[in-house]
């Protein structure tokens, strides 16, 4: 009996050391995140970039879930054709002004920062005028008459993007993200509220229009008011503006070449499939880019800033943060992309009706796409961040090519679903381009890249084997 009393005291403690622990990790962590230091700063952006990306998501699948089935498969279709030519007018006239502002060191110079404004400004009523220009032989290539009026309303928000605060571009490059994710969510909140009630009241293409453009004013409106910015003038600095090119006119090409590998495959895609079976491919790609997005917003955001600040004061210390970055996003998105490419099929039976169905087989394709895409994203960043903006253009380049025959000749052997597996192979592609780049400036991981890359497309021939 002493000795069970003796063992039971023994053990008492254990309890009360194991929460001691506990709370001091948890105490730890609080620490780190505090303070003006660039561990700390970048702490706090990934977790209010992970925060307010996760809420985006959450509300988008909600809203997403209320629209299709108010309206119709044919309406996402062409609102997604629609955005694809916005996007690709917004970013084949990207120079780089939000980069150069966080890669420059006079990225706080008051002068910079006027010059940088004035030429967004430009460069908004540019884009108007493009899309005037495009919008009505748009409409005559794809049959579609209501593209022509479409593009036109979408493409004001042009201008009215080009007035939107530098301050923005000044907070990504102090790492002052908990604002920035306020904005981004109030402004997405306001335009779903508006789509979701102009369905109910007019189901027609016309609701994801008018809240699209309406949450772009929200967005400018808000933006001035709470990042304001001496920058918010018109200035032209000679210097500056020579700075932005030079830094800027490999990021035009590497952009440029992103929307002819990403979203402009949709203007391909289009003109192969019908427009109902297109809607289907885009709520697949919804759920599947999601996580892909949230590492893109981290990266941009936060991994961009940081790499580059170390680049600029710290560079032995580059390689060691990049490891643990990159790690930490791997087994943060691992359980996700699991989910994806296992349960794709269920995920859509339960959460869509029987127009959708085929979204099944697509999401297991291109959650596997997304994965894959997920692992090479923070080596355009690492690239930046060295300057090597010619380095990121001609990887780009590469894939733009890749991805673009890759999808004709995808669909010609396998139909829709051989389009969609050619972009999974053109991620595999790619590797060794980035790895030349990687090794120049001493960042390559091959064990890490080739073991995660192999395993999500060995997952997914496995799942399409068993036929889940």
């Amino acid at each position: 009996m002493a000795g069970s009393m003796d063992q039971l005291q023994d053990q008492a403690p254990r309890p009360a050391g194991k929460a001691a622990k506990v709370r001091g990790r948890v105490t730890n962590a609080v620490g780190v995140m505090r303070g003006d230091g660039l561990r700390a700063r970048a702490m706090r952006g990934s977790s209010w970039t992970i925060v307010g990306f996760g809420s985006q998501q959450i509300i988008r699948l909600a809203s997403n879930l209320i629209l299709t089935r108010l309206l119709f498969p044919e309406a996402f279709g062409l609102m997604s054709l629609a955005q694809v030519f916005m996007q690709g007018l917004v970013m084949l006239s990207d120079i780089g002004v939000g980069p150069s502002i966080v890669q420059n060191e006079r990225g706080d110079d008051p002068a910079f920062l006027s010059t940088a404004w004035t030429m967004q400004v430009i460069r908004g009523f540019v884009l108007f005028a493009c899309m005037c220009i495009l919008a009505y032989p748009a409409s005559l290539m794809y049959n579609e008459p209501l593209l022509f009026p479409i593009l036109l309303l979408i493409g004001s928000t042009a201008i009215l993007t080009g007035f939107q605060s530098i301050g923005l571009a000044t907070a990504s490059r102090k790492l002052l993200l908990g604002r920035l994710t306020a904005l981004d969510l109030i402004s997405q909140l306001v335009g779903i509220t508006i789509m979701i009630v102009w369905a109910w009241l007019h189901p027609t293409i016309w609701a994801l229009v008018g809240g699209g453009v309406v949450s772009s004013a929200v967005r400018v409106v808000l933006g001035h008011r709470i990042f304001r910015s001496p920058g918010n003038r018109f200035h032209f600095d000679r210097d500056a503006a020579h700075h932005i090119f030079h830094f800027g006119k490999w990021i035009f090409l590497a952009t440029a070449m992103t929307y002819f590998g990403g979203q402009g495959l949709r203007l391909i895609q289009g003109a192969l499939v019908p427009m109902d079976v297109l809607g289907v491919i885009s709520i697949a790609g919804t759920m599947a880019l999601a996580m892909r997005g949230l590492i893109v917003k981290i990266g941009n955001s936060v991994l961009f800033p940081a790499f580059a600040d170390l680049v600029r004061k710290n560079p032995e210390k580059l390689r060691s943060r990049l490891a643990e970055s990159r790690s930490k996003l791997f087994w943060v998105t691992l359980p996700v992309f699991l989910v994806l490419i296992v349960f794709a099929h269920p995920i859509i039976e339960f959460l869509y009706d029987e127009r959708y169905v085929a979204a099944g087989g697509y999401l297991t394709i291109m959650a596997t796409g997304a994965a894959i895409m997920s692992i090479r994203t923070p080596f355009g960043m690492v690239l930046l961040s060295f300057g090597d903006s010619l380095g990121h253009s001609i990887v780009m380049t590469a894939s733009a090519v890749l991805l673009v025959i890759g999808t004709f000749v995808g669909f010609r052997v396998g139909g829709v679903e051989g389009m969609l597996i050619a972009t999974v192979l053109v991620q595999l592609l790619l590797y060794p381009l980035e790895a030349w780049r990687l090794k120049r400036v001493g960042q390559w991981m091959p064990f890490f890249d080739i073991s995660a890359m192999l395993f999500y497309a060995a997952l997914c021939m496995a799942v399409m084997a068993v036929g889940l």
